[in-house]
């Protein structure tokens, strides 16, 4: 959740062209996408790179705090279904690997620099996988 939410709040690319210098987080640069009138794309990426992972990371703190204390929680079954829905849509990886070769052509046309949001995406890229690999699949035989 702190690696998500660092990697919301913080610059993904910092672009110096010409002496002007811009930063940009995630949600910026999805907020452009819409009021350039891309709002597919806008609404693709708030999905995918943040609403599911956000998604994911809640869903999973409902199903195991409550299992790290000793019992199942009211909405355990709700919670690994939509787990399993929820799993489909995070797509950080794609949006870590698109960023890093946006960041290298780009650095073509002016002094591109991944910043510390672009750091974090591809830290929450790997925990994310590392959660998946684990799998969820034998709580339901432990809970029974």
């Amino acid at each position: 959740l702190v690696v998500l939410l660092i990697a919301n709040l913080t610059p993904v690319v910092v672009i110096d062209l010409r002496g002007a210098h811009t930063a940009a987080s995630l949600p910026q640069a999805i907020h452009l996408t819409w009021l350039a009138d891309e709002r597919i794309v806008a609404v693709l990426a708030a999905i995918t790179a943040i609403v599911a992972p956000a998604l994911l990371i809640g869903l999973r703190l409902m199903v195991l705090a409550p299992l790290a204390a000793g019992h199942k929680g009211p909405y355990f079954a709700l919670c690994m279904r939509a787990l399993h829905e929820a799993s489909r849509w995070s797509m950080v990886e794609v949006l870590t690997l698109a960023a890093a070769v946006s960041i290298v052509r780009m650095a073509a046309l002016a002094h591109a620099v991944p910043g510390p949001g672009m750091a974090a995406f591809a830290a929450l890229a790997l925990l994310l996988a590392a959660l998946e690999s684990g799998g969820m699949k034998h709580l339901w035989q432990e809970v029974r």
